[in-house]
């Protein structure tokens, strides 16, 4: 067993070592752009080539809004706090079937603070298309009933740590939405399986900016396991609890 995860994890190597890191750079007085994905996600054609359209529209886009502020403060005789536009889609773990991808979005637009936000992929590379964390299990399974009562005990420990005991009220004490995170497994010791289930809440999504983002962690359980489709269990390894 263990040889076959060392062969599988030398495959998964071979593939992405043939392809490099992307980074494109696009600067201007008005605008610094930077949008960039891993060896792994370039590796698979399908994902390089939706990364390469979405940082071509995300440019335009993001460079006329520049324009548009640029001029707007010519006109209105202030000072131009010039824009920028960050995308980062790096690793988070990969098995012959999955490839897992977390990123990171900033921006600034002259206003009183950048924003960040932060997004997962998962990539079923047998599919050739992206997945969601449901997918994988069977119909008999429920992904966030299998991890919801973990998750947001350990939200609620977090934010009581940060706050010093202090309660807020309203959306930024509840537990938010599974579609308001992102949420990605996880190859901690990078053996080729997945042992951890990343959830990120952004800025704004579980308390206010000030308190920044909350990037959790919760192990890969047997019962999840168990709860998998059949051709995805491989991929997965419980930890001990």
């Amino acid at each position: 067993m263990k040889r076959g995860i060392i062969i599988a994890a030398a495959l998964i190597g071979a593939s992405s070592a043939a392809s490099a890191p992307v980074k494109i750079e696009r600067d201007s007085k008005a605008l610094e752009f930077s949008y960039e994905w891993s060896a792994e996600a370039a590796a698979v054609p399908a994902l390089d080539k939706r990364f390469r359209d979405d940082l071509d529209k995300a440019y335009k886009d993001a460079l006329a809004n520049a324009r548009d502020d640029q001029k707007l403060a010519r006109e209105q005789k202030r000072d131009f706090n010039g824009h920028y536009y960050s995308v980062q889609w790096t690793t988070a773990g990969e098995t012959p079937r999955l490839l897992s991808l977390q990123s990171e979005f900033g921006t600034f637009e002259g206003g009183a603070h950048p924003n960040t936000s932060y997004d997962a992929l998962l990539w079923d590379r047998k599919l050739n298309r992206e997945i969601s964390m449901g997918a994988l299990l069977t119909g008999r399974g429920n992904f966030a009933a299998l991890t919801r009562t973990a998750y947001c005990k350990a939200l609620d420990a977090e934010r009581t740590k940060r706050r010093e005991g202090e309660k807020l009220g309203g959306e930024f004490d509840e537990c938010p939405k599974y579609t308001d995170l992102a949420i990605a497994p996880v190859d901690k010791n990078r053996n080729g399986r997945f042992d951890a289930i990343d959830f990120v809440a952004s800025p704004y999504v579980a308390g206010p900016y000030v308190e920044g983002e909350y990037a959790l962690e919760l192990p890969v359980t047997a019962r999840l396991i168990a709860a998998l489709k059949p051709e995805y269990r491989a991929s997965f390894e419980a930890q001990r609890q």
